[in-house]
């Protein structure tokens, strides 16, 4: 398999953690996620999630060969946002993730969701106490014409109501808000990757949890966020992808 994504879960329970990072390795074997407590201690466990795709009549490496990732830097700033694009229209988005390049008291994770069909997008904030950082935004995407067939991706969105610890879960049965060029009405969409985006007002309203589904035949993404120290109710939208092959025609 070629990992494509993942998640993690932090924790909400007072003071609670927050979310840091969410990204791939170099190789596209592991998910690599971080989270702190922030200016109050807390110890919790880190629970990671890694999501990994293959496809049929194709190995490993050729599938490397078809799958890509794209980078870019927001620059050093207290509220850093930035978005990758995949950098051309015959490649298709399936994944994003991002890493906060924090050094002092920290700067935490506030959105990491698809932007569009070609850009994946994140924004991150210091908190309460200053601590500008660079953010780092990464955009996975996979060729869109294979070898054995063509790609076409959805996603799909959700928002939760305003509470000061808001949670909503997004199913690629909901209403999708953007799809490939084509839409194929009755096709059945695999779960690829989710994001979340705090709408948030006041002090901040944070990242602690980006989850995927874990049991078999339930395809949805949840996305968890919380105030911290200083209230601030907030909405939080959830983002699923999902991916189909159409297998390319037999000759006869």
């Amino acid at each position: 398999m070629v990992v494509i994504g993942g998640g993690h879960d932090a924790t909400d329970n007072p003071p609670g953690a927050l979310l840091t990072a969410s990204y791939p390795d170099d190789l596209l074997t592991s998910w690599i996620v971080s989270s702190k407590g922030h200016l109050e201690p807390m110890y919790f466990p880190l629970y990671a999630y890694a999501m990994g795709m293959k496809i049929e009549g194709m190995n490993r490496d050729e599938l490397l060969d078809h799958t890509y990732v794209d980078v870019a830097d927001s620059g050093v700033t207290n509220h850093p946002e930035v978005s990758v694009n995949t950098g051309a229209t015959n490649k298709k988005l399936i994944n994003g993730g991002f890493k906060v390049e924090w050094h002092g008291a920290g700067n935490l994770a506030t959105a990491s969701f698809p932007e569009s069909e070609y850009s994946w997008k994140a924004l991150s904030k210091d908190h309460l106490k200053w601590d500008p950082a660079n953010l780092k935004v990464y955009a996975i995407s996979i060729a869109q014409q294979l070898p054995v067939g063509r790609i076409y991706t959805s996603a799909f969105k959700k928002t939760s109501g305003v509470a000061p610890h808001p949670s909503v879960s997004v199913s690629l049965t909901d209403t999708s808000i953007f799809n490939s060029e084509v839409y194929l009405e009755d096709s059945v969409y695999a779960l690829c990757c989710g994001g979340g985006e705090v709408h948030y007002t006041g002090f901040g309203n944070m990242l602690w949890s980006l989850r995927p589904s874990t049991t078999q035949g339930l395809q949805f993404f949840s996305a968890s966020s919380k105030d911290h120290l200083k209230s601030d109710p907030s909405s939080i939208s959830a983002y699923a992808m999902g991916i189909l092959l159409s297998p390319n025609q037999s000759r006869t």
